[in-house]
């Protein structure tokens, strides 16, 4: 019997645009009438995936968790202290950085907080920075104000899923020790602490609450949704997912992050269950 369901945000619960289907908030609101948590899974801090999600009716996050930093830091709604982070050592993060600047790309540097430093940013990306997050420009080339800050991903940024599937490709290896890299949105290619992806988020957070792997859904629609698609019960990609995590998909729904998936998740996944 499925008890949660964790989702991708950007192209699987909302749409490319960033915006919430009317469907997918009727179909939450259903699973909780059911008793199955919905958990929002995404590379972005908790207090943007909060943002992007106030439309939604209290009932459908209320006594909820969310899953942010791609799997690094698990909190529960209503209480700001995380109950699960983990950090990026400030020379690794540097190192990265560094060997950034010599590669035609921008950068995302996270604090645990959910506080983000951009630099050499397009201005689409100053643009949706603003209107979903703290941040502020770093403002040169050295980071070294950060060093005694919580560091949880960086990312760096550039239009172009192919450039970054070969900027991924040319990472040395001396840089990227001691982290591991995805791919997310075509337009990031990001950092994580070793070990961390969103599969390790959602088997802590189903491990914390007591429910089996089998009983959890994960919905996902890119390569850094990968390992949770492998990790859960039944893995769910939209239609527009990429080929990669297709692969390894449990269920393909028929349904377009445009549509709103959830509705297919409940009528094909949740709801035959209890006939």
């Amino acid at each position: 019997m499925y008890r949660l369901v964790a989702s991708d945000m950007d192209g699987t619960f909302l749409t490319e645009e960033h915006v919430l289907p009317q469907a997918n908030i009727d179909a939450v609101l259903r699973m909780r009438e059911l008793g199955v948590l919905f958990v929002p899974a995404s590379g972005r801090p908790m207090p943007s995936i909060l943002y992007t999600l106030r439309e939604m009716p209290p009932a459908c996050l209320e006594g909820s968790y969310v899953i942010s930093y791609n799997g690094g830091v698990v909190h529960q709604i209503g209480n700001p202290e995380p109950l699960m982070a983990k950090t990026i050592p400030f020379d690794v993060v540097n190192r990265i950085f560094q060997w950034g600047l010599t590669q035609d790309v921008g950068f995302h540097v996270y604090e645990t907080s959910g506080k983000v430093w951009g630099h050499r940013m397009a201005q689409e990306e100053v643009d949706y920075l603003v209107g979903s997050m703290e941040w502020e420009p770093i403002g040169g080339d050295s980071i070294e104000f950060l060093r005694d800050v919580p560091i949880t991903k960086i990312l760096l940024t550039h239009e172009g899923l192919e450039f970054l599937e070969d900027l991924r490709s040319k990472v040395p290896a001396e840089v990227s020790e001691g982290t591991q890299t995805t791919i997310s949105s075509r337009r990031y290619l990001e950092f994580n602490l070793q070990g961390v992806d969103k599969g390790t988020g959602i088997s802590w957070l189903a491990q914390h609450l007591g429910i089996d792997m089998a009983d959890v859904i994960g919905c996902g629609d890119a390569l850094n949704d990968l390992e949770m698609i492998r990790a859960v019960g039944c893995g769910v990609v939209v239609a527009n997912a990429t080929d990669d995590v297709r692969a390894v998909a449990d269920y393909q729904a028929r349904s377009t992050c445009e549509d709103g998936v959830f509705a297919e998740v409940l009528s094909e996944l949740i709801e035959p269950q209890l006939r």
